[in-house]
């Protein structure tokens, strides 16, 4: 079937109908796909090959949504097809990620010093460091527990298909309520992540999807791949990868700290009230 689609998209570029000098590719329960809107979604450096093949996909999977669509409709009741509380909540947290997240984009009030990174380092080795170091590499995300976003994200983040837009739209939800690394290649010693993140190297592997619950928090985790290395101590990427999970701890307990004070200055100032609850 999808050899065929090739076969033909190109006639579709052709003959499919005109509306305001565009083309239809499409059309499923009254709704029409132009071609405009297709080639919005394109990679922009992508072949005329992959193009095409990428038209075919997209163009497969409107279908299926459109199709799916009607049949939720027609078969849900219209008390079951109302998402608008989730909605606003969705609008909610997004406003709350953007503003967090503009607080916190100046990344002096993150530095780390020189003391601060090399008392790190003295804290986690000790004479029996070996060697050989574990090395992993992963995504995480760290979601307070429970959270108004953890179905999407978690869905999002095991998606393996098309990474790169899926990773935008993980930091869009993100935002900086929560702690993140999306980076799938940069290397980590084992021993640093297993500070800040609830599991054993030893315990996991390659591919592992892991969804944790760990003090009030909930850990997304991907294991993308592990090995052992041959390290010196102290190396420039040891210091590197150190500072690193320094300053994600420090933003991460600036934005904590700015939060509890605007409660507490809100409360001060009668802006919000905490009644007490009688059962």
């Amino acid at each position: 079937m999808r050899k065929l689609l090739l076969l033909i998209l190109p006639l579709w570029l052709l003959v499919g109908c005109r509306q305001s000098n565009n083309y239809i590719v499409a059309e499923a329960f009254h709704h029409k796909l132009y071609l405009s809107e297709v080639m919005k979604k394109i990679p922009y450096f992508s072949s005329k090959e992959d193009s095409l093949l990428f038209i075919d996909q997209y163009v497969e999977t409107w279908i299926l949504r459109q199709t799916l669509l009607a049949q939720a409709k027609q078969r849900l009741p219209l008390s079951d097809q109302d998402f608008s509380s989730q909605i606003a909540q969705y609008q909610e947290q997004l406003l709350i990620n953007a503003y967090l997240q503009k607080i916190s984009d100046d990344s002096v009030l993150f530095a780390v010093s020189k003391n601060e990174l090399l008392d790190f380092l003295n804290e986690i080795k000790t004479d029996e460091t070996p060697e050989y170091r574990d090395m992993i590499k992963l995504n995480y995300i760290k979601l307070s527990n429970p959270s108004k976003l953890y179905n999407q994200i978690k869905k999002l983040f095991f998606e393996e298909n098309d990474r790169v837009s899926t990773i935008k739209q993980l930091e869009l939800l993100s935002g900086d309520t929560i702690e993140y690394y999306l980076d799938r290649d940069r290397w980590f010693y084992a021993d640093f992540i297993e500070r800040d993140l609830p599991f054993s190297f030893s315990e996991v592997n390659i591919k592992d999807k892991l969804d944790i619950v760990h003090d009030n928090y909930r850990y997304l985790i991907l294991i993308l791949d592990k090995k052992q290395q041959l390290q010196p101590k102290n190396t420039l990427e040891e210091r590197k990868v150190a500072q690193l999970l320094l300053e994600q701890q420090k933003k991460a307990v600036f934005l904590t700290n700015y939060q509890d004070s605007l409660v507490q200055k809100a409360l001060f100032e009668k802006k919000a009230t905490r009644y007490p609850i009688i059962f």
